[in-house]
């Protein structure tokens, strides 16, 4: 049968548990709501720079669609300066050389270049001299005789020519500038594009470990959830059995008081019974003792101090002492009075101390509880602490053997690759010798065959036919061996090639094993490295909870500290300081008694009884 004890054990034990399993539910779900955030962020910045990718290739595509329209025209405009150059020099020679007679054509061909150079001098890139030379040029065109009278010496012919070749230039010059922006545009749009496809894979991998985690969380709250139900099932059928315990103990414990009530009502009868006889031969006894007292010649007063002197050596209380001494030369009023103040002094000192030892006890009580339950959770988080550092070891070493065994796994592969590769190549060679030396047979089979079967054919004779059975004979011995021949190296080329076809699919086995056994462990890598990132942070919380707890607790025992000079400290316990002052008013009581003959020392004698209980 379970007891009591064991119960209240189960209890505790069922509570501990809960409030783990309850921390191990709030931090899963913190860290699925991280994860979760994660997750949110790493798809945000996803799309965000997918939108930033398509941008700058659209921007990108704009830029070089731009540069083609450009090249184009500075292509143009550079092959069109030099036709212009070209064409304006053969005129002016024709024109030397006719004395400035020229042909329709020729006409025809001068405008056409004319017309070309007024649209090439509004290009951006023609300076204003060079325009203002090219309009010189148009103006001295028209204010000729005909198109062809230009000088061909001097300024006009010279100067435009001169200023072509320098648009030709520039011209090329805009081309090759355009070309190396072009150039480092489409450099620069590379690298910007390399870099957010990069950061977009990351984000990727960073949402997908992210995701993976999350899951891992979710069965892990998942189960905390399932155990924290099973513990609170658990933790309420216990309290009920300890309270349906604690009602029957009541019930015994109520019974135990009548029965207890009844005992005290009798001892409190047979008290009272004590005390009226006590009472009555009390009396006599002090009658008797005051008839003797004065029959020996001393006083009350006498008595009284040096009660009171003995009381004060006794309990080496020098106050007692000092009022002795300092009574004896007083009236015999003035001494009561004197013992009253005394007897008040005592009675304030214990209601004193009795609330110094309340507090004390309450205070040291209140922290000791407190610094009981700050070790408890000090440990609690020290067990967390050291369990979640034990288990990040654990994953830490379990993640460098999974990276060995992958590392052995690559070089499993990268050795087989190897051999496969030598055995390739043997198998080759071997297979190129045995078909050659095949078809060599072959071929040697079928020349001697031609030969000696053609032999035969021409022999008409006897003798001759006699020979040629003879070479016939001979050769198909020939023919045989190598028959034979063609047929091994025909069986040894199939049993390489069987040979090399298994390899081959072994090699292939054993490849795609590798990969599985890598993709796999990769795996295992990955989600265990994820644990650890999730024991870090908790490693880090329960370290900053443990660092909390420690200040509240050296604060508690810090204070524990201050308490033990005024709670501590003192020679004598509160007990017996308690009943040295009871014994020392008990004989101011009886000093009291001794002077008191008529009956106010007996209200006095009630007062103080009643004070009495606070001592």
């Amino acid at each position: 049968m379970t007891s009591p004890v064991q119960k209240n054990y189960a209890v505790k034990n069922s509570k501990e548990q809960i409030e783990d399993l309850a921390a191990t539910i709030v931090d899963s779900g913190a860290g699925i709501e991280t994860e979760t955030s994660k997750i949110a962020d790493a798809s945000a910045a996803i799309s965000e720079t997918e939108m930033e990718l398509s941008d700058a290739n659209a921007l990108r595509t704009k830029e070089n669609s731009d540069f083609k329209a450009t090249e184009k025209e500075l292509l143009q405009t550079v092959d069109s300066l030099a036709g212009a150059q070209e064409m304006l020099k053969k005129s002016l020679a024709l024109i030397q050389s006719t004395g400035g007679s020229v042909s329709a054509q020729d006409q025809k061909a001068v405008n056409a270049v004319v017309q070309s150079l007024g649209q090439i001098a509004e290009a951006a890139f023609v300076t204003t001299q060079q325009r203002d030379k090219i309009q010189a040029f148009f103006q001295e065109k028209e204010d000729a005789e005909d198109s062809l009278t230009i000088r061909s010496g001097g300024g006009g012919s010279d100067a435009i020519l001169e200023t072509l070749e320098e648009m030709e230039d520039k011209a090329s010059d805009s081309l090759t500038k355009t070309r190396n922006e072009e150039m480092e545009s489409a450099n620069a749009h590379a690298l910007l594009k390399q870099s957010l496809e990069n950061e977009i894979s990351n984000g990727k991998k960073e949402m997908g470990e992210a995701t993976h985690l999350k899951a891992t969380l979710a069965e892990k709250l998942a189960q905390a959830e399932k155990d924290s139900a099973v513990e609170k099932k658990g933790l309420s059928e216990d309290e009920a059995y300890l309270r349906d315990l604690k009602r029957d103990c009541q019930s015994r414990a109520q019974e135990f008081e009548v029965e207890s009530k009844d005992t005290d009502a009798e001892l409190t009868a047979l008290g009272k019974a004590k005390a009226i006889l006590t009472k009555k031969f009390a009396a006599l006894v002090e009658t008797s003792s005051r008839v003797k007292a004065r029959t020996q010649g001393e006083d009350a007063r006498a008595q009284a101090l040096r009660l009171i002197e003995q009381v004060g050596k006794k309990y080496h209380s020098t106050a007692l002492v000092s009022l002795a001494y300092r009574a004896a030369a007083d009236p015999f009023v003035k001494i009561r009075g004197m013992i009253e103040d005394m007897i008040a002094k005592l009675l304030q000192e214990a209601a004193e101390e009795a609330t110094q030892k309340a507090f004390c006890d309450k205070e040291i009580g209140e922290s000791k509880a407190s610094k009981e339950a700050k070790e408890g959770k000090l440990g609690k988080v020290n067990a967390r602490l050291g369990e979640a550092e034990s288990n990040t070891a654990a994953l830490t070493e379990e993640v460098v053997k999974l990276s060995k065994e992958v590392a052995e796994n690559d070089a499993a592969m990268k050795k087989g690759t190897d051999q496969r590769t030598e055995e390739k190549a043997v198998f080759v060679k071997v297979e190129k010798e045995l078909s050659e030396s095949e078809e060599a047979c072959a071929a040697a089979i079928s020349v001697l065959r031609e030969y000696y079967e053609g032999a035969a054919l021409v022999q008409v004779n006897s003798k001759s036919h006699a020979k040629a059975g003879g070479k016939t004979e001979d050769g198909g011995g020939i023919i045989s061996v190598l028959e034979v021949a063609e047929s091994d190296f025909a069986n040894s080329l199939a049993e390489v090639r069987s040979v090399e076809s298994r390899s081959a699919d072994e090699y292939g086995k054993m490849m795609q094993d590798s990969k599985m056994v890598k993709v796999t462990k990769e795996m295992e890598v990955k989600g265990k490295e994820s644990e650890i990132k999730s024991l870090k942070v908790s490693i880090s919380n329960y370290a900053e909870d443990k660092e909390s707890i420690s200040d509240e607790l050296d604060a508690v025992l810090s204070y524990l500290d201050k308490l033990k000079p005024q709670c501590e400290t003192k020679v004598e316990s509160y007990e017996e300081i308690k009943a040295k002052r009871e014994a020392e008013i008990q004989g101011l009581k009886e000093a009291l008694d001794i002077l008191s003959a008529d009956g106010g020392a007996v209200l006095l004698q009630t007062s103080l009884r009643g004070h009495t209980h606070l001592a």
